[in-house]
């Protein structure tokens, strides 16, 4: 994996002693080669000595003195409040550093340098993997599992983005600090807004509005602004916003959380999905609901949904290991990993979204199945 060279020209000595101490030992350090420079004059004159830079985040005042000798060389500024540039590349210099630092990468990827995280590119051309999380029903666990999933592969390694765009969307409850619905900012409305516009700069949008869970340590978008945009939402729209995040450089895997049942929108969505997972649960009625909505799928898509079906797998949810839970055949293959019926998340409070062992484990075994016991599988999900 080459190594860029990041120069960092700040005032600030301890500001650039923290990020030093920070990048020892940690990934980024694999990625980067980071000078530190608290005088322009000082960046110029290690250019001059023959050094190579690929890329300067500076203050604002200070990338103007460093201009116009290194206008050549890629740069962002480091900004109290976004907005301060016009439209130029920028990051909150004063955030968490594993923010900082990943939004730095990011920014240059979305300048159109080449992904630095060593994956082979997908044979498809089609930009990271599709995995839709999908159900008949409703309360089977669909959202744990996509959270799940994407904070296992976010585990090996894998750059992940979970994306809700289900009608009634609640996640928030356990993306956010704790657990506030509050969804304000721009999110999925304003992507769509984009996308209905015509508007190509995607990468770049989603580099300024991700946010990042450190839980998970996986990026998620905020949700619809309103309930007109969801329930107006168009499926060729939607395949649109998935194919944007895809094909934006940014991920190896999006897990978009979808409605339970199938009409236009879900099939289109599962049409553009390189692998899925239709999650029951332990209910016997769950598990009919699915058979009907699978019968419904071939009747009404005939030979395409079949392909969707052989892209397809069945998950059991809240297996109760000490019952043996025999269950039923549902048609179609079954995944090779059951999730684990964890009771403490049935006491009718918010669960952190973390917090089961058993589950976690479950979910990292199905994330290696669907990996194909490759850290080189590029993985996106649709749910």
């Amino acid at each position: 994996m080459k190594r860029y060279q990041l120069a960092i020209v700040v005032k600030e000595k301890e500001y650039t002693r923290r990020i030093a101490d920070y990048i020892r030992g940690n990934s980024f350090g694999e990625r980067w080669q980071v000078s530190a420079f608290t005088h322009p004059n000082a960046c110029k004159q290690f250019v001059k000595q023959g050094y190579a830079i690929d890329l300067i985040a500076a203050e604002s005042d200070l990338l103007r003195e460093l201009q116009p000798e290194l206008s050549h060389i890629p740069s962002i500024t480091l900004v109290a409040r976004l907005g301060e540039t016009d439209g130029e590349p920028e990051l909150l210099q004063y955030q968490a550093l594993p923010l900082l630092l990943q939004g730095i990468t990011d920014q240059f990827e979305a300048m159109g340098h080449k992904p630095m995280r060593g994956f082979t590119p997908n044979s498809t051309s089609k930009g990271a993997l599709v995995l839709s999380v999908h159900s008949a029903s409703g309360g089977v666990g669909k959202t744990t599992l996509a959270l799940h999933l994407a904070g296992a592969a976010s585990a090996r390694g894998l750059r992940m983005l979970y994306l809700n765009l289900e009608r009634w969307n609640t996640s928030e409850l356990w993306l956010q600090s704790g657990g506030d619905a509050a969804w304000d900012g721009e999110g999925l409305s304003e992507l769509l807004y984009a996308i209905k516009s015509g508007s190509t700069s995607h990468a770049a949008w989603l580099a300024q509005h991700r946010k990042f869970h450190p839980q998970l340590k996986c990026d998620y978008l905020r949700g619809f602004r309103n309930q007109e945009d969801r329930a107006t939402l168009l499926p060729a729209d939607a395949a649109a916003m998935v194919e944007s995040i895809a094909q934006s450089g940014h991920y190896n895997g999006v897990i978009v959380d979808m409605d339970d049942g199938l009409d236009e929108l879900h099939y289109e969505l599962l049409m553009r999905a390189d692998r899925n997972l239709w999650v029951v649960s332990e209910e016997r009625s769950a598990l009919a609901k699915q058979s009907l909505m699978l019968q419904y799928g071939r009747q009404k898509f005939g030979e395409a949904f079949g392909r969707i079906a052989a892209r397809s797998e069945v998950v059991y949810n809240g297996m109760n290991a000490e019952l043996g839970n025999p269950m039923p055949a549902v048609e179609a293959a079954l995944a090779p990993v059951a999730l684990p019926l964890v009771r403490e998340w049935r006491q009718g409070e918010l669960h952190p979204v973390w917090s089961s062992s058993s589950y976690r484990a479950a979910a990292d075994r199905l994330c290696a199945h669907l990996l194909g016991g490759s850290e080189e599988f590029r993985i996106h999900a649709v749910g």
